[in-house]
């Protein structure tokens, strides 16, 4: 075995151990999460619990902020990938339905997880007007489907595709927000509500 060869299998057993380290700290920063509340999580009991290093931590996240950008990001990539599973001819109203059903999922349970995660991409948004503009995973998956929704009829052509995809978000997002504050029926019920009212604001004048 060559020195280069020794060299880079170190490499990567040393980068598969600190892959292993960021996902036992993200684990139990969620763990702490969800038992304490995020404000008063304590960076010592989540590596503590991981058991690291306080600078640890900071080393695969610097700040809790980012542990919940993190915890976003992941819930969008499952969605977009339930999402890019259905065949292309799938009407708009079952993608719609299917992707507020997802996000139901995803935080049903984890309304104070959720409410946090929304404080913190509304106030990176606000301070960053370029990331605001960025498309995300769930966005990217949608708007091929608004492109044939129009093609097909379904919806009205008056607004186009890529701005009804953000629309739809803004409402769903707003509403889940909306809902982590008053709980009043499940978040499944009041997605399905807002995609309902969306089809019907967005369905073609006869």
């Amino acid at each position: 075995m060559t020195d280069t060869t020794r060299a880079t299998e170190a490499r990567t057993v040393r980068d598969r151990q600190r892959e292993r380290t960021r996902e036992r700290l993200y684990d139990a920063a969620l763990e702490v999460f969800m038992r304490d509340g995020v404000e008063a999580a304590r960076i010592d009991d989540i590596a503590t619990l991981a058991g690291v290093s306080r600078g640890t931590f900071y080393f695969h996240y610097p700040s809790k902020e980012d542990v919940l950008l993190r915890c976003l990001a992941d819930s969008q990539s499952r969605i977009s990938e339930d999402l890019l599973a259905l065949p292309a001819n799938t009407p708009i109203h079952t993608v719609l339905a299917l992707t507020a059903g997802a996000i139901a999922t995803e935080w049903q349970e984890r309304p104070d997880l959720l409410r946090e995660i929304g404080t913190v991409a509304l106030k990176i948004t606000a301070q960053n007007i370029e990331q605001a503009t960025e498309q995300h995973p769930v966005q990217l998956a949608l708007i091929p489907r608004f492109h044939h929704a129009v093609e097909r009829g379904e919806i009205s052509t008056l607004i186009p595709p890529e701005l009804m995809t953000e629309f739809f978000l803004v409402n769903v997002f707003g509403a889940a927000l909306a809902w982590c504050g008053k709980p009043m029926a499940t978040l499944d019920q009041t997605l399905s509500a807002v995609v309902g009212f969306f089809l019907r604001a967005s369905a073609v004048p006869k």
